[in-house]
């Protein structure tokens, strides 16, 4: 079953609902494409060439690794960009998904300050997203909407399927990386066995459309719609509630306890909030520059956004 919500829920809820503006800001080197907030570190996907990583309470810049430029089809050089980075738990071990100077992608390992290509435009995969499953193991999605689990010292793949015939969007691991749940053009959402590649469940009925990003806590399920729905399933169960936005829905995050549901609800930009609970709107986070494309909850006060710029957005909730 379903419910569906709208951006309103009546002049109460409006009235209480607090608008907060960013505690901090980080001026990136590029334009940022990928975020990740893992170890007290903020690992950043820049399209000028750069993995960037700062200090989540200082948000100062600890490191920079540049990339070598690429030749474009005018063999002029240029800065390769960066779609999807990742951390290792707990060590220095970073990831970097780049572009190439043909169509297909690169993917690096990064580990005191050398890089190690483990896939190069040869291998003609066009990845968009990759990221840590072990300190050897990388899940890929690939554009096909083939999954890849790669093995890193091996380099070669453990598995690879097809989901379905769509375009493939977004993945997102559970907390133990034991499985993953991934979205494409259909609207549809599979949840997998991480380690043997098998569907377990298919969510339907949510979205329409392309679903752009999904995140996943606990035993919720959260999507970003092209159709301008956010839509939250119950892992367990597949029923799903509805939020109808106003605009293209194009980032959303869980909070750790998958009580606190945040989306890029509308063309200002901001940052809906809502209480998963009581099925609220709590909080608008007012302030990001450009269209948003990434959220990260790091506990349940304090959360990072980047969008289609080089500002990373820093907040905390009351």
């Amino acid at each position: 079953m379903f419910r569906a919500f709208g951006i309103l829920f009546g002049f109460a809820v409006i009235v209480y609902a607090k608008i907060l503006m960013p505690v901090g800001e980080i001026e990136a080197g590029g334009n940022v494409i990928d975020l990740v907030v893992k170890d007290g570190k903020i690992i950043v996907a820049t399209d000028s060439g750069s993995l960037e990583i700062y200090n989540q309470k200082s948000l100062k810049l600890e490191k920079r690794v540049a990339f070598e430029p690429i030749k474009d089809f005018m063999d002029n050089p240029i800065n390769p960009k960066l779609f999807s980075v990742d951390k290792v738990d707990a060590k220095e071990i970073y990831l970097a998904l780049l572009q190439s100077p043909t169509s297909y992608r690169r993917l690096a390992v990064v580990k005191d300050g050398k890089v190690e290509y483990l896939i190069q435009e040869d291998d003609r995969l066009m990845i968009k997203k990759a990221k840590f499953v072990t300190e050897d193991k990388v899940l890929l999605g690939l554009l096909s909407n083939e999954i890849i689990l790669f093995d890193i010292h091996a380099k070669k793949s453990i598995y690879r399927f097809q989901l379905s015939q769509s375009h493939f969007s977004d993945f997102v691991l559970n907390e133990d990386k034991t499985f993953f749940a991934a979205t494409d053009e259909s609207g549809k959402v599979y949840l997998v066995d991480t380690f043997r590649g098998n569907v377990l469940k298919t969510y339907a009925g949510g979205n329409v459309d392309n679903v752009y990003k999904l995140d996943m806590k606990k035993d919720r399920i959260i999507t970003a719609g092209q159709d301008r729905r956010g839509i939250v399933y119950d892992r367990s169960s597949k029923d799903f509630d509805r939020y109808d936005a106003s605009f293209l829905i194009y980032a959303c995050a869980l909070s750790p306890s998958s009580k606190i549901a945040a989306w890029a609800f509308n063309e200002k930009n901001d940052i809906i909030l809502f209480n998963l609970d009581t099925k609220t709107k709590i909080h608008t986070l007012r302030g990001q520059k450009s269209t948003l494309n990434s959220i990260v909850f790091v506990n349940e006060k304090e959360l990072f956004s980047a969008s289609d710029d080089k500002f990373i957005m820093q907040w905390r909730l009351p």
